[in-house]
């Protein structure tokens, strides 16, 4: 655990291309044997980082409960997105967007956590096509801000109150069409 907790933050602090094993162990204070001991390499060490994070969103999706409002749902998606440690799924996901090798380990991995979260879990809340298809353009723009957040170094970009304020009016609209 010591050799995921270490990659998890070097990530967040440092980014995927600056993460290396040696650094990893420093940080772990542990020993290369240690890594090659659990990992073949970073791409194996990097999908577990990813799962064990997805795993914590999971975690707290289910402990929460089905949202009972888009409204609710959008500001789980927030909160979610804009903890520093959401920058490791960015991370990934730009990482495997740019290395074919990286993207065989990391792809299933992203595959489940889509199937955790996307719009089929919460089919009865977004049933309504305008609702579905509002949550999904929200989901993307949050998406951006996270980036947003990422790139800015962990604070928010300054429009972010405007495009939360904005997203936040447009699910109240819905919620109240659709009677939540």
């Amino acid at each position: 655990m010591a050799l995921i907790d270490a990659a998890g933050e070097l990530l967040v602090e440092q980014g995927w291309a600056q993460v290396t094993s040696v650094a990893v162990c420093a940080r772990a204070a542990l020993t290369r044997g240690a890594f090659t001991h659990h990992f073949d390499g970073l791409p194996e060490l990097f999908a577990v980082v990813l799962e064990h994070r997805y795993e914590e969103i999971a975690a707290r999706v289910e402990a929460e409960g089905d949202p009972t409002s888009i409204v609710e749902l959008l500001e789980r998606t927030w909160a979610v997105n804009r903890e520093p440690e959401f920058k490791v799924v960015l991370e990934a996901w730009l990482a495997g967007a740019n290395d074919a090798d990286l993207a065989r380990t990391l792809d299933p991995v992203i595959a489940n956590f889509a199937k955790l979260i996307g719009p089929d879990r919460w089919s009865e809340l977004l049933a309504d096509e305008h609702a579905r298809s509002f949550y999904l353009a929200a989901r993307e723009a949050l998406l951006g801000l996270a980036w947003g957040h990422a790139v800015n170094r962990g604070m928010p970009v300054p429009h972010t109150d405007l495009v939360l304020d904005h997203l936040t009016t447009n699910a109240r609209a819905h919620d109240a069409r659709l009677g939540h």
